[in-house]
């Protein structure tokens, strides 16, 4: 991938319901081969998981140490994004 970042990120913590919910599919519509996108939200958003699988996405979450939800989110198929993101989550977690 030249010149294009895996990650997209999408800070939700501002925003009200159902905006966060709104914004978070269309710019997973929005995603390029291999990206991910990184959400930040003060809370899970319960209501975007179970409409990632028919969509064809995975999401894996966490939090930090203030309590900023870290929501990662790929294409099932797409592996490399899939590795970077889980591994950026990682290193959210741990403090880096």
């Amino acid at each position: 991938m030249t010149g294009l970042s895996k990650e997209v990120q999408l800070d939700l913590r501002e925003l009200e319901p159902p905006e966060p919910f709104v914004q978070s599919l269309a710019m997973l519509a929005k995603l390029q081969p291999e990206q991910y996108l990184h959400l930040l939200h003060h809370r899970e958003p319960a209501m975007l998981y179970p409409e990632l699988a028919p969509r064809g996405f995975v999401a894996r979450t966490g939090a930090d140490k203030n309590g900023l939800f870290h929501i990662m989110v790929w294409r099932q198929t797409e592996e490399g994004a899939g590795s970077a993101a889980v591994k950026h989550l990682e290193e959210i977690i741990a403090g880096g």
